[in-house]
């Protein structure tokens, strides 16, 4: 049998390296990282795929900063189970488990259908289960995970298809790394012709996007959706699998178990899964207003986790001068906080990479302060805006902002009006679920910004 081919790895998009390729800065939370010379030179060997002997401790240093990640590959591993929890999984469902087998055993796990899904599955060659936990898809994956019979267990939703391989090549990262419990692909969503499709193409909220990534509360990429995911059956068991409580927001939940509970969790946007778009828009609102209600039920099980907006004294004071003093004010700030943060390198490329840091985590921050304007915080938006011209002036141009940012990622100059209809719609669904959830729990803390001390890390 041939040996497998060494795991490749490449850096962070967002990390750039300066000084000789000694200086590194990035990561989540950003910070800058000084190699030696010989480090760099082990760290272009780790990037060319033949990693000196001695690696090992600055690979993980920079896998765990969020620096270096690496990438699921077609390595041979174990066998894999598919789990597919359903209700209603309609005609197309006999489709996603003939991908799935090519792979591994797929377990169908009925809640309840009453269209003749179980029948399909059976004729499909899956092996049929009933779901013996609570009604949803929580139990449902909780009775396939108990089923299982493998040391991977892949979670798929009925509306999905994988026409490529990806639960296998994320297992190889998991028999290769111990400490790495769960493992996701990208879910995109399918296109088509329609505006629902066309927006969710780009807006869906189960796809995290090109960049891969750790995973959980305070980095870039907070949570993973379990349309489809794979986990060390082992580690999940110990965690007690799926909390059955919850309704929506049961992935995310596991996701922060997990890592509270000292696992890795690792994004992999390099294997791929296809969903299917929202059928209608009173379905694409029901599902924003679901996940938007379990933010309150989360933030009781994990406190501060599902904060809108995280802030610090820079970002606080740049945001002040802004409301006060408009554009010019917040221009100033950033100056300033730019310079106090060059300031404290030791040569220039030093400040230069300060700088530079110091410069991208203002304009994310002001790109998820946005966010939250106009999505989690809209009535506030809305009663201020009627009160106030200047409140008016800020809403319209976190409009603009969000708007943007929702361009950017659909991968055009400007978004088309039927996109920022749905964006509109999007926030206003989330934003009332989420409000709803708060009034439910009689706590605002899933409303509140979090805030937190800014710690130069070197």
């Amino acid at each position: 049998m041939s040996a497998s081919p060494p795991r490749r790895y490449v850096l962070d998009r967002q990390v750039r390296r300066s000084a000789q390729g000694q200086l590194l800065t990035g990561g989540t939370p950003g910070r800058m990282v000084r190699l030696s010379s010989a480090g760099s030179t082990a760290l272009d060997r780790i990037l060319a795929g033949s990693p000196p002997p001695g690696a090992e401790a600055l690979n993980k240093r920079l896998r765990e900063t969020g620096m270096l990640h690496p990438l699921a590959s077609s390595a041979v591993t174990g066998s894999v189970s598919f789990v597919i929890p359903v209700r209603n999984g309609g005609e197309s469902l006999p489709r996603v488990i003939e991908e799935a087998r090519r792979w591994g055993e797929v377990l169908v796990v009925d809640d309840g259908s009453s269209d003749g899904s179980p029948q399909r599955a059976r004729e499909a060659g899956a092996r049929l289960l009933t779901n013996r936990g609570a009604p949803g898809p929580a139990g449902a994956r909780n009775t396939g995970l108990a089923a299982a019979r493998t040391a991977h267990v892949a979670f798929l939703d009925a509306d999905c298809r994988c026409p490529t391989e990806w639960a296998g090549p994320l297992a190889a990262l998991l028999d290769e790394d111990p400490e790495l419990a769960v493992a996701a692909p990208r879910v995109r969503s399918a296109r088509g012709a329609s505006a629902i499709a066309r927006y969710e193409a780009s807006g869906s909220p189960l796809d995290m996007g090109a960049d891969p990534g750790l995973v959980g509360p305070g980095r870039r990429i907070g949570f993973l959706p379990a349309a489809a995911l794979l986990v060390r059956r082992e580690a999940l068991l110990e965690l007690g699998g799926f909390d059955e409580a919850l309704r929506f927001g049961e992935d995310v939940d596991l996701i922060w178990r997990a890592v509270g509970a000292g696992w890795s969790v690792r994004y992999c946007p390099e294997v791929e899964v296809i969903h299917r778009p929202r059928a209608s828009v009173t379905a694409l609102a029901r599902q924003r207003f679901a996940y938007g209600s379990s933010a309150a039920r989360l933030d009781r099980r994990h406190p501060g986790a599902v904060a809108p907006l995280h802030l610090n004294a820079h970002t606080a004071g740049v945001w002040l001068a802004a409301a006060r003093l408009g554009a010019a004010g917040a221009t100033i700030a950033i100056a300033i906080s730019v310079v106090t943060a060059a300031s404290r390198g030791n040569d220039r490329a030093a400040r230069l990479a300060l700088a530079s840091l110091t410069l991208r985590a203002h304009l994310d921050a002001d790109r998820k302060l946005a966010r939250a304007v106009v999505r989690d915080w809209l009535p506030l938006t809305a009663l201020a805006a009627l009160l106030s011209p200047r409140a008016r002036r800020l809403a319209l141009l976190a409009f603009v902002i969000d708007a943007a940012a929702s361009a950017s990622a659909a991968g055009v100059a400007a978004p088309h009006p039927a996109h920022l209809a749905l964006r509109g719609l999007d926030n206003l669904a989330y934003g009332a679920g989420l409000w709803k959830g708060a009034f439910e729990a009689r706590s605002a803390r899933a409303l509140l910004p979090r805030f937190r001390s800014r710690s130069r890390r070197r």
